[in-house]
């Protein structure tokens, strides 16, 4: 039960360090945080058919089988904190982002999360947790780049405005190409 309890505790609370932030900042970074738990659910997915851990499902959230509840609470909202404080420093995002990885990997991981009874390690060391978390650091980085080069985007017309132009122009108005 103890596993249970620290389970829902790593799923809910952590919603909870959202409420002093700016909204609008936290909007701005809220996709890159659900694209880094679809990364980490993909990664649970391969830890499932590698048996590189083993999420106990007795100690699992109901409706995550095997995915840990620290994928869609504790880490969406670390990844929001990280870009929220570091983000456009490339430096340091990536340093402040392996130095945490670096804890929960070797830190975090084997005192807690696997004594409570969280997953327990397979064929994957905790040191070969923390290569495969870092690795993703750039990957969101770059992600989030591109996520606001898309709407940056100058001299765009939305495609509501060019419809509804092309819709009520005049019949007998002259053609842009040839004014």
């Amino acid at each position: 039960m103890n596993g249970q309890i620290v389970s829902w505790f790593i799923f809910l609370a952590p919603w909870l360090l959202l409420l002093p932030l700016d909204s609008q900042r936290v909007k701005r970074f809220m996709p890159v945080s659900l694209f880094m738990a679809v990364l980490y659910t993909i990664l649970f997915q391969m830890a499932e058919v590698w048996n590189w851990w083993d999420v106990h499902e007795t100690n699992n959230i109901f409706f995550l089988t095997s995915i840990s509840s620290f994928v869609y609470g504790f880490l969406i909202v670390v990844t929001l904190y990280m870009f929220y404080f570091t983000y456009p420093n490339l430096w340091l995002f990536l340093i402040s982002n392996w130095i945490i990885d670096l804890i929960q990997a070797l830190i975090i991981s084997p005192f807690i999360f696997q004594r409570v009874g969280l997953y327990s390690m397979k064929s994957m060391s905790n040191f070969g947790l923390f290569v495969m978390i870092a690795v993703t650091v750039p990957i969101v980085y770059l992600y989030q780049r591109w996520q606001e080069g898309a709407f940056e985007e100058k001299n765009e017309v939305p495609l509501a405005e060019l419809l509804l132009k092309r819709i009520f122009r005049h019949k007998n108005a002259v053609p842009r190409r040839q004014r």
